[in-house]
C-alpha cells in the first residue's frame, strides 16, 4: 500500500508543480520535497521528467473518456452521450490548471518545439480521434445523418466549442463555465438538425 501512496504522491507533485511552473523549470528537489519522498524514490518510480510527465497526462486524458463509456441503444441516448463528452472537454480543457499548463507550454514552443508537439499529440489528439470515433460510430447506426469524413467533422466541433472562448482564456479573461456548455448545446443541435433535413449536410 506503501509503495502505491508514494506513487499517488509523486504523481500529483508533479501535476501540480508542472502545471503551475512548466516541465523544464521543475527540478527533481522540488517534486521529492511536495511529493514527501526522496529521489531515489522517484526514480524507482519514474526514470527521468518525460515519463513522469507522459504519466500525469495520461491521467489527465482519461478523464475525457468517461462519458464515452455508456453504452446506447437509441438515437436520444446517443445525442446525449456526444452532448456529455463534448461538455466534459471543454470543461477539462477549461480547468484553470489545465489553461495555465498550456500557456506555459506555449511560452515554451519556440525554444523546444518537439516539446509542444509532443504536448499536442499527448493532450488534445486523443480527444479528436475519440470524438471521431464517436461520430463514426453514429453515422454507422444511424443515429447521424451527415456523411461528412468523422474526423473533418470532429476538428470542426472541437474548434467550434472551444474558439475564441478558449483565445480568451489563454490570455487571461475569465470564461463562464454555463456559456460554454451552453455553446455545446447549439453547436451539436446544429449537428444534428442534418437528420431532419434530408439531403442536407454541413458546411
Amino acid at each position: 500500500m506503501r509503495r502505491k501512496d508514494a506513487k499517488c504522491r509523486i504523481l500529483a507533485a508533479a501535476r501540480s508543480l508542472f502545471f503551475e511552473f512548466g516541465v523544464t523549470a521543475v527540478t527533481t528537489d522540488m517534486l521529492a520535497k511536495a511529493a514527501k519522498t526522496s529521489k531515489m524514490t522517484l526514480y524507482k518510480y519514474f526514470e527521468n521528467k518525460e515519463v513522469l510527465l507522459e504519466a500525469v497526462v495520461t491521467q489527465e486524458v482519461a478523464r475525457i473518456y468517461e462519458p464515452s463509456k455508456v453504452v446506447v441503444h437509441s438515437q436520444v441516448e446517443y445525442q446525449n452521450m456526444l452532448q456529455s463528452f463534448c461538455i466534459n472537454v471543454v470543461n477539462i480543457l477549461f480547468d484553470p490548471q489545465i489553461v495555465r499548463f498550456d500557456q506555459l507550454m506555449i511560452s515554451q514552443a519556440l525554444a523546444n518545439k518537439e516539446m509542444s508537439q509532443e504536448h499536442y499529440n499527448r493532450c488534445y489528439l486523443p480527444a479528436i480521434q475519440e470524438l471521431s470515433r464517436l461520430i463514426r460510430s453514429g453515422q454507422e447506426k444511424g443515429y447521424l445523418k451527415t456523411t461528412q469524413v468523422p474526423e473533418d467533422i470532429a476538428d470542426m466541433l472541437l474548434s467550434s466549442i472551444s474558439g475564441l472562448s478558449y483565445t480568451k482564456a489563454l490570455f487571461g479573461f475569465s470564461i463562464t463555465k454555463d456559456k460554454v456548455e451552453a455553446k455545446v448545446v447549439n453547436i451539436l443541435g446544429i449537428l444534428f438538425s442534418a437528420n431532419d433535413s434530408p439531403g442536407q449536410d454541413l458546411g
